[in-house]
């Protein structure tokens, strides 16, 4: 649902305040054009050979993976006409502010900027381990606050009860489509292979390779770390850290080296296991480990590109690169450090300020005997499985 809605509200008024046109201003975009985006492509003046479809399309992409991510932070206790109205502020609104600060040529965080007006020369968050991951997960993350947890998933001691998913087969399936997916997520991001007078065939290879790696680094650290606490190998852990680490290398994956690319993701394996066991302690309720794969990882992927960005490959204003490198300009992790305080801030507060007020509203969360009996049950007319 949060796709098909997405869909529109990103058509009618999401992309348009993402994108807008040439005149807008560094916070918002307001160009008529991007609004129900509407090119005369029958006429003959037309030039874009489809750009403005196909950029459309693939920016919502983008936008409902950051609505998706939020279902996985209020699972089996959100109301389904919260979740309608999550989806379209998220899309149509909080997510398109962020896109445009960081990726329009007019955003006030934008290395695409050239007018000399983006903060310290831009960030470098080239696929979205902020703008799309951290964006997501910081709305579970509240989401999750405001509804509680589960019933039973904390003792009357407090002590956290584990409720592990259903199918480790479907988890296991759902991360190798996820994967896949993701080249087409961090690949994609080139928008070209062979444009006309500018070639992106070799970065786009470069981002396989180290999206790649990072996803099997994590993937490797978490699984072992897995082992180390419970003395188990866990699937599951496998599938998280594979999705911690590609969520930590999609900021930088076409500015860093392999070498950087598996130490990200065996970082971001870290980063992960730490933000998930510390919501636990926290009796924050995330069902999917929403914020600790997406808001955590999100958050350490473009602190990453501060520190591991290759000069050659570097596209801040201002030639800023990662400090491990010597260079003219070591210092893209100040504005990297601005960027994810400044997203932190906006999205917190905006998400909070929608979510406590569908709990004040009463709409939030659906009644304990409707989340007991199964919303499968209760609300969407049958058991989600027959079991003889």
């Amino acid at each position: 649902l949060d796709a098909c809605l997405g869909a529109i509200v990103w058509f009618l008024i999401g992309f348009g305040f993402a994108y807008g046109d040439s005149a807008d201003g560094g916070f918002i975009g307001t160009g008529a054009s991007s609004f129900a985006i509407h090119p005369a492509d029958w006429e003959s003046s037309y030039t874009s050979e489809g750009y403005d479809w196909a950029g459309w399309f693939f920016q919502w992409t983008f936008a409902a993976a950051a609505a998706t991510i939020v279902s996985g932070g209020v699972a089996e206790r959100c109301a389904l006409g919260a979740y309608l109205v999550y989806s379209v502020v998220i899309t149509g609104f909080i997510y398109p502010v962020v896109v445009h600060w960081v990726w329009d040529s007019e955003g006030m965080l934008s290395s695409f900027n050239t007018s000399g007006s983006a903060l310290l020369g831009g960030c470098v968050d080239f696929a979205g381990s902020g703008v799309v991951h951290m964006t997501g997960g910081i709305a579970a993350l509240c989401g999750a606050f405001f509804l509680g947890p589960r019933i039973g998933r904390f003792d009357s001691e407090g002590k956290p009860v584990p409720i592990p998913g259903h199918s480790s087969v479907l988890q296991v399936l759902g991360v190798f489509i996820l994967w896949l997916g993701w080249y087409g997520f961090n690949g994609g991001s080139t928008l070209s292979v062979f444009a006309l007078g500018v070639q992106y065939a070799r970065d786009l290879a470069r981002v396989c390779v180290t999206t790649t790696l990072s996803a099997a680094a994590g993937g490797l650290t978490v699984v072992s770390i897995e082992y180390y606490l419970s003395h188990v190998w866990d699937v599951v852990a496998v599938g998280n850290g594979v999705l911690g680490g590609l969520v930590s290398i999609t900021a930088g994956c076409v500015v860093v080296d392999p070498w950087a690319a598996i130490l990200i993701g065996i970082l971001g394996g870290f980063v992960y296991k730490g933000a998930s066991m510390l919501l636990v302690k926290l009796k924050i309720d995330d069902p999917l480990d929403a914020f600790a794969v997406h808001g955590a990882c999100g958050f350490w992927g473009v602190f990453a590109v501060g520190i591991f960005c290759r000069p050659e490959y570097a596209y801040n204003n201002f030639a800023a690169h990662g400090f491990v490198y010597p260079g003219s300009n070591p210092s893209l992790i100040g504005v990297q450090i601005v960027t994810l305080l400044i997203e932190i801030v906006w999205v917190s507060v905006t998400s909070s300020l929608m979510f406590f007020g569908l709990k004040m509203a009463g709409v939030l969360r659906v009644p304990p005997e409707v989340e007991e009996a199964g919303m499968d049950v209760s609300k969407h007319g049958g058991d989600a499985y027959t079991v003889a």
